[in-house]
């Protein structure tokens, strides 16, 4: 409207177009009719004097259907005080009052290297061929001074190497900077000006008026803004028709189009598949050492190593008395007892499979050092465990602890041969078949043995310290820029789990496998180099650098690539990449860190549970955003546009890439760019719950498996009703499948907890697909999993004991701890061959 130009009386307080007559928009609506003209159509308006919410707002109270704002170079000229302006309206420039363009926002001299396309103009203007009434810049009669080709009479193209202009300021418009080229001010410095899309945004209550924002209507028509190029056109067409029509409202048909960009974005699917991918992995791995110790002791019940024993206080049982030590794991619910083979069984077994077994003077089983198998005496309190050498053996008070506390032990020493060291050197005799002799090896253990990798079990007071750190971190990240250190970590840390979880053990096998030469798997075997300063016994092998190079090669190119581009997430090696490295770090820090009962658990999840909905839904009402969604979504306080013009400015390296402790897949074929994302603590803190079910399941498993072997050892059959299903073909296929699938997601705890974790999760993202809006994941993840969890023990009657402490996995840790001493089978030695009577089921290979 003529009487409202920039559509911004309202926002001043001079007009209110919610009542048509009895104020100063009284003009803009018919007297008669009460309207305003504009239904139903279209109001371009120039951009400035108020804000965007403020423009449209009040193209919604006069009945247009929506609103266009278009860019002008008089736009980036404002007043600092306007009561002053008014009184010198008629004296000439106000410079003093006036608020000039900014640099790098609203114009380029050519002074920044950093700019797109080496952008950049700088001329001089004579002031006097500029309007600056009313103040403080007559954009109506000066912006076509500045605008277009030096043919078409821009000012500030009509300077030397004119043909350059162009290439130099594509928008081909110049702002002024305030800058006085001369003491007397005849001449003004001018730059050119930026031209580039903005997107618009709510004002907050900065709309002018003296109504609070949450009682002023939401502003339902369309938006749109325009360029400068284009809203000039734009304007030229509309004048262009209100000389040909001669009405004093001027139209034109305009057909508004939005770019198309998909409503749902597949991209959630797979964030939602790799994280139920990564909690099922992660969880299923920290139970691996209950599985694998199942295995060596049914293959060394079926060579004689191991045996089972009914106990006293069976009733059909012969009694048997024996101390209680490392060497036994008591089974209290099925009376079972199973221990390391008597000497004379040991021998016999021996005998029976050839493994070329002698016996001292004393009654002690020796075996040759050559053939890997162990020694064993009448006396409890000094014999090795089997499979335990010298210098690498099991403290009984590690027996009870979660089994992989002791895995770097075994893995560096207890599968190797023992090898039988005299008391004395001696010369060899005469006659190599006579036994040698040689002391039983004191079970002790020695501080220089190999370093073990110790878990973490959490309890409720580490829970509370957890939420409290937590906390405080995501505070320093919320108002310190850290962006840059963290990523540089996560590459670093990342590297290191890649290395551990990922490289060596593929190049172990693929060096194990046929396919590599012997020669070169011998050589990748051996040590590089050792024993450095502050690492005295540790030694490198060449596999061990191949991998770890791998690793950091691949994690030093992620870094460089996050620090280097403004939006790194566009590159698809770097988003694979730091998906990797979070399933390794889950992977990692769930077989580290261990919860072994129900209260510790609810207690940790209750409270993240509150944690998440806080920093997400109410930190909003304080801050005005959401600590959690800008700390993942690394909003850091840049400008998007401003990172568009100067992608090489070192603020706009990596500012627009998420913080890398998350899943994120970007969205595809959307030319808005984003991503989906998941946290990290939406998996790893449910999946120590998951973990902590994995790991009863297994460890129920492997006690009810060490009772049905002993059940088959006397006589009896014991099969579960798995095994049956197994066993049985009569049923075909259908039914073998159907308990497979039984099995795996509905007995025991592991796969109902993965089965509800994967429905919540996808609750989670359906109701941030339908609202449009960033949810607390915790807040659907935290019922599902711990709900599941508490109703299943209820109505499984374990709750109590889940509650308190499983009985069971102190049982199968002592089973885990024999396994550990369990040595290699005896070259030769037929695996299986030794008790015929095994159930089927009994044995998982």
């Amino acid at each position: 409207p003529d009487v409202d130009r920039y559509l911004c009386n309202e926002a001043k307080g001079t007009a209110d177009y919610t009542k048509p007559a009895g104020n100063a928009a009284a003009s803009v609506y018919d007297a008669a009719t009460g309207l305003s003209g504009y239904e139903g159509n279209y109001v371009l308006v120039p951009r400035g004097r108020c804000t965007f919410e403020a423009k449209a707002r009040s193209a919604q109270r006069m009945g247009a259907s929506g609103v266009i704002v278009r860019n002008t170079l008089g736009s980036r000229y404002g007043l600092v005080d306007e009561d002053a302006a008014l009184s010198n309206s008629g004296e000439g420039p106000d410079w003093v009052n006036t608020k000039w363009p900014v640099d790098q926002r609203d114009y380029e001299c050519g002074n920044h290297h950093t700019a797109a396309d080496r952008v950049g103009w700088r001329a001089e203007i004579e002031a006097a061929s500029l309007d600056f009434v009313p103040p403080p810049y007559d954009g109506k009669a000066s912006d076509a001074l500045l605008t277009g080709p030096a043919s078409d009479g821009n000012l500030c193209a009509k300077q030397p190497n004119l043909e350059n202009f162009q290439s130099r300021c594509p928008s081909m418009r110049c702002l002024l900077t305030g800058n006085n080229v001369t003491e007397d001010g005849t001449k003004l410095e001018a730059c050119c000006a930026w031209d580039m899309f903005v997107r618009m945004s709510t004002d907050g209550d900065d709309d002018g008026d003296a109504v609070p924002q949450d009682e002023e209507e939401d502003v339902t028509i369309p938006a749109l803004f325009v360029t400068m190029e284009h809203g000039d056109e734009l304007y030229d067409v509309v004048v262009d028709a209100a000389a040909q029509q001669g009405d004093s409202i001027r139209f034109v048909t305009v057909v508004p189009y939005g770019r198309w960009y998909p409503s749902a974005h597949y991209s959630g699917v797979i964030v939602w598949a790799l994280a139920l991918f990564a909690l099922w992995i992660s969880s299923y791995e920290s139970a691996k050492e209950y599985r694998t110790s199942w295995k060596k002791i049914s293959r060394a019940v079926s060579d004689g190593v191991l045996v089972f024993q009914r106990s006293a206080n069976s009733e059909n049982a012969p009694r048997r008395e024996r101390a209680v030590t490392e060497d036994t794991v008591d089974l209290a619910e099925e009376h079972v007892d199973f221990e390391l083979a008597p000497e004379v069984e040991m021998a016999n077994q021996n005998a029976a499979v050839g493994t070329g077994g002698n016996s001292d003077q004393n009654g002690d089983i020796i075996t040759s050092p050559d053939d890997g198998s162990f020694t064993i005496s009448d006396d409890a309190d000094v014999d090795d465990f089997v499979g335990n050498s010298s210098g690498s053996n099991i403290d009984a008070s590690d027996v009870d602890s979660p089994p992989s506390n002791r895995r770097a032990n075994r893995d560096a020493s207890s599968y190797a041969p023992v090898s039988p060291v005299p008391d004395e050197p001696q010369a060899p005799d005469a006659d190599s078949s006579a036994p040698t002799q040689r002391q039983p090896q004191q079970a002790t253990t020695q501080s220089g043995s190999a370093p073990v990798a110790q878990n973490l079990e959490i309890n409720a007071l580490h829970a509370v310290l957890f939420v409290i750190c937590a906390s405080f971190f995501l505070f320093v990240l919320f108002f310190f820029n850290l962006d840059k250190v963290i990523r540089v970590l996560y590459g670093l840390g990342g590297s290191v789990a890649m290395n551990q979880i990922m490289f060596y053990p593929l190049y172990d096998r693929i060096v194990s496998s046929k396919f590599v030469p012997a020669g070169v798997s011998v050589i990748l075997k051996s040590n590089a180099f050792g024993n450095l300063p502050g690492c005295r016994g540790e030694y490198f092998k060449w596999i061990d650098i191949l991998s770890a190079a791998t690793g950091y090669a691949l994690g030093i190119a992620w870094i460089i690539i996050g620090l280097t581009r403004v939006q790194p997430m566009t590159n698809t090696f770097y988003w694979i990449m730091q998906d990797v490295m979070g399933v390794c770090f889950c992977i990692l820090i769930l077989g580290l860190i261990h919860i072994n009962t129900i209260m510790v658990a609810s207690v940790l999840l209750c409270l993240v549970f509150i944690y998440d909905i806080f920093y997400v839904l109410i930190t909003p009402l304080i801050f005005g955003s959401s600590v959690m969604i800008d700390v993942a979504t690394g909003a850091n306080g840049m400008d998007p546009t401003f990172c568009e013009k100067y992608p090489l400015d070192k603020a706009c390296r990596g500012a627009l890439a998420p913080l890398p402790m998350l899943l994120a897949v970007p969205w595809f074929n959307d030319f808005r760019g984003g991503f989906s994302m998941l946290g990290f603590g939406d998996i790893i803190l449910p999946g120590l719950l998951i973990s902590f079910a994995a790991r009863y399941d297994s460890a129920t498993s492997l006690v009810r498996k060490c009772s049905q072997t002993s059940s088959a050892q006397s006589g009896e059959n014991a099969v579960d009703s798995v095994g049956q299903v197994n066993n049985d073909s009569s049923g075909g296929s259908y039914h073998y499948h159907l308990g497979w699938v039984q099995k795996v997601f509905f007995r025991g705890y592991f796969g109902p907890l993965v089965i509800a974790y994967g429905i919540a999760l996808m609750v989670a993202y359906v109701i941030v697909w339908t609202t449009k809006r960033g949810q607390p994941a915790l807040l659907y993840l935290v019922p599902a999993c711990l709900g599941t969890m508490l109703f299943l023990g209820w109505r499984r009657r374990e709750l109590s004991e889940l509650w308190s402490g499983p009985k069971v996995m102190k049982k199968a840790n002592k089973m885990v701890a024999v396994a550990g001493r369990i040595p290699e089978a005896r070259p030769g030695a037929p695996v299986g061959g030794a008790n015929a009577s095994l159930p089927e089921s009994a044995t998982v290979v």
